[in-house]
């Protein structure tokens, strides 16, 4: 895969669909663009040599967010991201970011997002608080 780079001239989109074959893939391509929202070098972004870069690079960045399904009693991975997930998700949304002028939220597996949980972003990912960018990874983005 081609590194990912952003223009600063060129103002990241509100949310990106990540798909790709294998999850590593998906995973390295919605950190880089995670990273490219809480940049804030002046050229090309990411940078990686920013603090925020580097944060981001060691997955300790404040401003981004991973959305996983979340396990079930039993300790396995539930089927689906729940509708409660996304409405926790649009509540952080709303608060200032940390660190950065901006957030990230990597929703993996988005895929596999209910119907309820679909309908309960789809606001939020159309008219998203300013400085937030949302990268769902999916396996197959028709499912979307």
């Amino acid at each position: 895969m081609a590194e990912l780079k952003f223009n600063n001239s060129n103002r990241l989109s509100q949310a990106y669909i990540v798909s790709a074959p294998s999850e590593q893939e998906r995973l390295r391509a919605a950190r880089r663009i995670a990273a490219a929202a809480v940049c804030n070098a002046p050229g090309d972004r990411p940078c990686g040599a920013c603090r925020h870069c580097r944060k981001a690079e060691n997955g300790i960045h404040p401003d981004i967010s991973l959305i996983q399904r979340l396990e079930d009693d039993k300790g396995k991975l539930r089927n689906s991201l729940l509708v409660s997930q996304t409405r926790a998700l649009a509540v952080d949304a709303y608060v200032l970011p940390n660190e950065a002028a901006g957030k990230a939220y990597i929703i993996q597996d988005a895929d596999t997002m209910t119907t309820e949980a679909q309908n309960a972003a789809l606001k939020l990912f159309e008219e998203p608080p300013r400085g937030v960018v949302f990268i769902l990874c999916v396996t197959n983005p028709a499912a979307m």
